[in-house]
């Protein structure tokens, strides 16, 4: 029987111990996990009648590894998807006041978001060339060379900070939207691949992308990966060490209060910053270059208000801030209007994002100072009229990695010096991909991975 200690119980650790149990025959998969409760960032809160997430609010059906993932797991009847207006109303706060994006390229024509030198740049997208040589460029320079400067302030910026909460101007587009680069190199043009993908659903059936959630809100995911790993083998363990022992050949974790399991195979599926403390006294090369990818921190600002406090129509999605519109907030979701249930009657429930790469700084502030910004910046936005009923802040200290320039060839090394340590891998959002889709997504290819490593050691030498 092989052994497999996988060290970090967030999501692409849970998910990667399901897809081992299906293709690593009689594995006995522990996880490791130092906090009280597995789950990383998503964590769902039910609280004097509120529902609502510290972490993701959903997940996209464009990518359909969380849906399939969830009618695995037998959650087909808890999906529930949000609601119509949700789905087609976002809104940009630009220009002292919200207004609704356009949900087409030919709709941003009748906007007036954007200038009309902005709007011919927008259609003349599928006329500019592609860039020919394969250079790793930020996203800005991206957006700048394929609709204009003035595109990516006034959308592509908020668009990034709404993703990554990062600084569009150091993030690598390669690395942080790999699909969209895929498209200019393979028609020559986005807005070109966005309509063969759409033609590509219609032909299929299918309609545009969706927003899902559970029921009972994200937390149930993890509760059913924890019920499929069995609770007996996800562990409250605090990892403060790693060794591997030449002699039995196996792999020992230790932790901060002097207790020791083995193993076989050792995943570390824990944040990058965490991963670099346990792999820089087994290899610190290894161990530094897992170290350089930075995270952001982020603040979440829950607050509920009575439906007659908030003046504006609440059907949509909610609203993102472009940062030349220098406020202190990068938007805030609708969150009793994207899904039901999520608020007793008669109240609103929102979530505002505060802090991020380019506001750092805003994460000092206490917990009721941040509040009382928050809650002024959704006066000036939102023309909300009295204080609220509820307040929740949740902070991330490292909340988001950042894929900044060069994070293509970083991962490719980071492979390639881990893959020296017979049995260790290494696996999480730091490094392909931070939706929770690309998390479950790369599950399966690294149990592949693993079976066949073990397959490949068991063999007579």
């Amino acid at each position: 029987m092989v052994r497999v200690l996988i060290i970090g119980g967030g999501i692409s650790g849970l998910a990667l111990a399901h897809r081992i149990g299906q293709y690593l025959a009689g594995a006995k998969v522990t996880i490791l996990e130092k906090e009280n409760r597995p789950g990383g960032t998503i964590a769902t809160v039910s609280e004097g009648g509120f529902l609502f997430e510290k972490g993701p609010n959903g997940f996209l059906d464009n990518n359909p590894a969380t849906l399939n993932l969830s009618r695995e797991l037998g959650l087909e009847a808890e999906l529930i998807h949000a609601t119509t207006y949700a789905a087609k109303n976002r809104f940009l706060f630009l220009n002292g006041k919200l207004q609704l994006l356009p949900g087409s390229l030919l709709g941003f024509l009748g906007t007036g978001i954007l200038s009309w030198k902005a709007k011919l740049s927008l259609l003349m997208e599928r006329f500019c060339p592609p860039l020919l040589e394969d250079r790793d460029e930020t996203v800005a320079e991206f957006a700048k060379r394929r609709v204009g400067q003035e595109v990516a302030d006034r959308l592509v910026g908020p668009f990034v900070s709404g993703i990554f909460a990062g600084d569009p101007d150091r993030l690598s587009m390669k690395a942080s939207f790999p699909r969209i680069t895929a498209m200019e190199k393979e028609h020559g043009s986005v807005f070109k691949g966005f309509a063969v993908q759409r033609h590509d659903h219609s032909r299929n059936g299918k309609t545009g992308p969706k927003l899902w959630s559970y029921r009972a809100g994200m937390e149930q995911l993890i509760a059913s990966l924890v019920e499929r790993t069995g609770k007996e083998n996800v562990r409250k363990f605090h990892a403060s060490s790693l060794k591997f022992d030449s002699a039995t050949q196996c792999w020992k974790v230790s932790s901060s209060n002097g207790e020791e399991v083995e193993g076989d195979i050792c995943v570390l599926a824990c944040p990058a910053h965490a991963q670099a403390e346990l792999l820089k006294p087994l290899d610190l090369e290894l161990g530094t270059l897992v170290g350089t990818i930075p995270y952001t921190r982020l603040a979440v600002v829950v607050m509920a208000f009575r439906s007659g406090d908030v003046p504006i129509s609440l059907k949509g999605f909610g609203f993102l801030v472009p940062s030349i519109e220098r406020r202190r907030i990068l938007g805030a979701q609708w969150c009793s209007s994207i899904y039901p249930g999520r608020a007793p009657a008669g109240m609103v429930l929102l979530r505002a994002m505060i802090g991020g790469v380019q506001q750092a700084e805003l994460l000092n502030l206490d917990d009721q100072t941040l509040a009382n910004l928050v809650y002024q910046e959704l006066r000036e936005t939102m023309s909300v009229q009295s204080p609220a009923v509820f307040t929740k802040v949740i902070r991330w200290e490292k909340a988001i990695p950042q894929y900044l320039i060069g994070h293509c060839s970083l991962v490719e090394k980071i492979e390639e010096k881990a893959a020296s340590h017979a049995g260790l891998f290494l696996t999480g959002n730091a490094y392909k991909g931070i939706a929770l889709n690309s998390c479950i997504e790369n599950a399966e290819p690294l149990a592949v991975r693993i079976s066949r490593w073990w397959s490949r050691e068991r063999l007579p030498q």
